[in-house]
């Protein structure tokens, strides 16, 4: 009776140790649940962080061309060249060594410089001067011209 007793106990234990097995299948199942919804927020919350910073350098670029811009322009002024024709100019002061040119009034709106040449962007039209970049033809008046060159009206 006592070896039926043991028996019995031991059936019992070995149902308990299932039992307990089930359950820490069951607790294992749901912390790797856990674990994995956590590594999937982390992945979430990197990837935010990498487009966030990725967002300031893009801005941080953006103002510092912003900057370097509005030094750049600086350095030119309106000028007036005959009929109504304008273009800028390089301020004598600001130039350290480059020669005086003008550039376009269309790229400087757009933020550019493009310096104005002698000639025409068409074989067929009549020489004046013109913008390489955008084709901005400017046709001064006659008056505007001393010795092939512009006569900068102020």
């Amino acid at each position: 009776m006592v070896a039926e007793i043991y028996a019995g106990l031991s059936g019992v234990k070995a149902a308990f140790d299932i039992a307990k097995g089930l359950k820490d299948i069951h607790d294992a199942t749901l912390r790797n649940a856990a674990v994995i919804e956590l590594q999937e927020k982390i992945l979430t919350a990197q990837q935010e962080k990498a487009a966030l910073i990725q967002h300031i350098s893009d801005l941080e670029k953006q103002m510092a061309d912003f900057e370097a811009w509005n030094a750049e322009k600086e350095r030119y002024e309106l000028k007036t060249i005959g009929s109504s024709a304008f273009a800028y100019m390089l301020k004598p002061a600001t130039r350290s060594g480059e020669p005086p040119h003008f550039v376009c009034t269309n790229c400087y709106g757009r933020r550019g410089i493009s310096i104005i040449q002698h000639g025409s962007p068409r074989p067929d039209a009549r020489a004046g001067f013109y913008c390489p970049s955008c084709h901005n033809e400017i046709r001064p008046g006659a008056k505007a011209f001393l010795d092939g060159r512009i006569k900068w009206l102020d």
